[in-house]
């Protein structure tokens, strides 16, 4: 009974003294919170503060995070704003110019079957050596890269780095035009603000990659 007794009278003891002994104990270790999933990182950075995590990085994040939801086809030049050349044209000052006025630095060259034999960069011609007409044969480029519309932007990125180039043609599943795209392209739309709900909307995260798949 002696025994019982004492066992009761430390128990209360103890639980008397263990909210004063509290300060006095080393501060308990909390395992830091590691997302599992996706949803989870994407929750994480949406409680992130703005003063820690600012909207361009945030915007930048969220650009990345959906590289390989966004399909080539919803940011390449659709062919009808393009402009190809021919084989058998002739470059002189007249047809340079109106290569410059266009804002492209790269353009397509159609061979008699129709299809892209090479391309034509007007950034390595020297507009002041060009007096005259001269066979466009002599400008062109015979390497071309080719990828489909519904390859994702992150497959186009590695096209652009295996084959050292920074543009393409982008063809639909029966091997036809659809439009061009270029490196440029691609960076402009990671490093704009064309995505700046990704993080911050009540939608999806990857609300770009959602639209553009409509």
């Amino acid at each position: 009974m002696t025994k019982n007794f004492f066992q009761k009278l430390m128990t209360k003891m103890v639980v008397a003294l263990d909210p004063k002994l509290e300060k006095y104990r080393p501060p308990k270790k909390v395992k830091p919170f590691r997302p599992e999933t996706e949803q989870e990182l994407v929750a994480v950075l949406k409680r992130t503060p703005k003063d820690v995590l600012p909207d361009d990085k945030r915007n930048l994040i969220a650009g990345a995070m959906s590289f390989d939801k966004i399909p080539v086809s919803s940011v390449m030049v659709p062919k009808k704003d393009m402009m190809f050349l021919h084989e058998g044209d002739f470059l002189g000052p007249l047809l340079l110019d109106k290569l410059y006025k266009t804002g492209a630095d790269c353009f397509p060259v159609l061979g008699a079957d129709k299809q892209v034999c090479g391309l034509v960069y007007t950034d390595e011609i020297d507009p002041l050596k060009i007096e005259e007409d001269q066979p466009i044969d002599k400008f062109i480029q015979r390497k071309v890269a080719f990828v489909r519309g519904d390859y994702s932007l992150e497959m186009v990125i590695s096209t652009f780095l295996r084959m050292h180039t920074d543009y393409c043609i982008v063809l639909d599943k029966e091997m036809e035009i659809q439009g061009c795209l270029t490196l440029g392209d691609v960076t402009t739309l990671l490093f704009n603000r064309e995505i700046t709900d990704s993080f911050d909307s009540d939608a999806s995260p990857f609300a770009v990659a959602h639209r553009t798949q409509k």
